[in-house]
């Protein structure tokens, strides 16, 4: 994969010399015009002086010497000199070395010579037409201006194209000069800031490179542009979903290890104690024994991971995320929940009394299932023989479920206590991992409902009061 860097460098320094070429070819054009426009001004102008200077003295010539060509014009000296471009000052004593070979030429209405300067050649300069013409005269190009005064003489003012053209070079390349400076340094600049800027993203790759695997904190960097934030966001919010993910996972293994010791201890004991029976008798005891601590493994088991995956089942981040969880029927969850429990315990459906409204809620089917199968599993062990009753109905919005049982229930002043997971009081007289209740208020908490717990008036026992909003 390119680097950003590399693109953004090759996109902007690409673009702004392509941009600064073509802006410099034209600079170079409209100088070139601009120079020549100039100069067939001053060219024009010339003529217009020639002619204020010469058309009246020309009235009144003196008679011509003794010996003189009859048809002989008259000469007057012009200085030029030629262009140099190595002339350490342009202005001199004599000039200036940008005067370029300038010619006049004065003629009769008839096209007779007159007048001309010795910087010209004798041939004419151009034809007899009033304004601007091209032409070559001994192999040299000429760029001439003819006007005519009101007496009918033509004036000629000539400029050798040569000298014309180079000077106009000169100066149009004077015009593009500055751009074509400006071209590595507009890209130095573009360099230094293309590299300023993706420092921060080096700053935060180092940042993240440098990171030990345990570290989860997150990234801390100051003065970052914000689209640098946004991504430094999204890497810290990737953090902190890794550091509750990771949490959750040591305190699943730390509290496996803790809650499994002890029944896989009483597990090896009983088939030790099945192996080296004496006699059927305590051979069948040891089997008995072992067969309830397999069902007490497996039912801790089961609620470790059903406690696991609740507590990783996060809320999604927006509602989009997600397909709508469709409507559960609270009555069909219990009574579905009333038959698994009656299979596995082998207790008499006649003991679990149902009465139960139809009423829908709006989650996850197997979160409402985790709450209604605990609370009624823990109902059926508490109340030992005694009776169950588990009703369904609405208050409101809301949907209501209420396990009681007959059992001893729970003193007021540890009802808050027994949500904390492996948390049991002593006393009751049943068997187990003091998971259940724990895994209800974490199954409410994701489905956005609460729990009560009270003395039943009609049983006794516990009663436990589930709210749930309604679909």
């Amino acid at each position: 994969m390119s680097s950003i860097r590399r693109a953004l460098l090759l996109s902007i320094i690409g673009t702004t010399t392509l941009v600064l070429l073509v802006a410099a070819a034209f600079s170079y054009r409209s100088g070139l015009r601009e120079a020549d426009e100039l100069f067939d001004a001053k060219l024009a102008h010339s003529s217009r002086v020639l002619m204020s200077l010469m058309d009246t003295p020309l009235d009144a010539l003196p008679p011509r010497q003794p010996g003189a060509a009859a048809d002989a014009p008259d000469i007057i000296r012009v200085w030029h000199g030629a262009f140099d471009g190595k002339h350490a000052s342009l202005a001199q004593s004599t000039g200036h070395v940008y005067e370029t070979k300038l010619a006049f030429q004065v003629r009769d209405p008839a096209g007779k010579l007159l007048l001309r300067s010795d910087s010209g050649p004798a041939r004419p300069l151009a034809p007899l037409a009033p304004g601007f013409a091209d032409t070559v005269i001994d192999g040299e190009h000429w760029r001439t201006f003819t006007l005519r005064s009101p007496g009918g003489r033509w004036y000629q003012s000539g400029e050798l194209d040569g000298i014309r053209t180079e000077i106009a070079e000169e100066i149009a390349f004077g015009t593009m000069l500055p751009l074509l400076v400006a071209l590595p340094l507009l890209a130095l600049f573009v360099w230094m800031a293309v590299g300023w800027a993706c420092a921060s993203l080096r700053r935060v790759s180092d940042a993240v490179d440098q990171r030990v695997p345990e570290r989860m904190a997150p990234i801390a960097l100051s003065r970052v542009p914000r689209e640098i934030a946004t991504i430094i966001g999204a890497v810290n919010g990737l953090l902190a979903r890794l550091h509750d993910a990771l949490s959750r996972e040591k305190r699943f293994t730390a509290d496996a290890a803790h809650e499994l010791r002890t029944p896989i201890a009483a597990l090896k004991l009983h088939a030790y104690n099945l192996a080296h029976a004496a006699d059927a008798g305590e051979r069948a005891q040891s089997q008995q024994r072992l067969d309830a601590g397999i069902a007490r493994m497996e039912r801790l088991v089961a609620q470790l991971l059903a406690l696991s995956r609740i507590e990783s089942d996060a809320p999604p981040a927006t509602a989009e995320a997600t397909v709508p969880p469709m409507p559960v029927d609270l009555a069909d969850v219990a009574r579905r929940c009333r038959d698994d429990v009656v299979a596995a315990t082998g207790i008499d459906t006649a003991r679990i009394t149902l009465d139960l409204a139809p009423v829908a809620v709006t989650g996850d089917e197997l979160l409402v299932d985790a709450v209604v199968r605990n609370l009624v599993d823990n109902a059926v062990r508490y109340a030992a023989r005694g009776q169950i009753a588990v009703r369904t109905g609405r208050d409101g919005d809301c949907a209501t479920l209420a396990v009681e049982d007959s059992g001893p229930g729970i003193p007021e002043d540890a009802r808050e206590r027994v949500f904390s997971r492996f948390h049991r009081e002593l006393g009751s007289g049943v068997e187990g991992s003091g998971l259940g209740l724990s895994i209800v208020a974490e199954a409410l908490q994701r489905l956005g409902g609460t729990i009560v717990l009270d003395d039943s008036p009609a049983l006794g026992g516990l009663r436990a009061t589930v709210t749930l909003p309604r679909a």
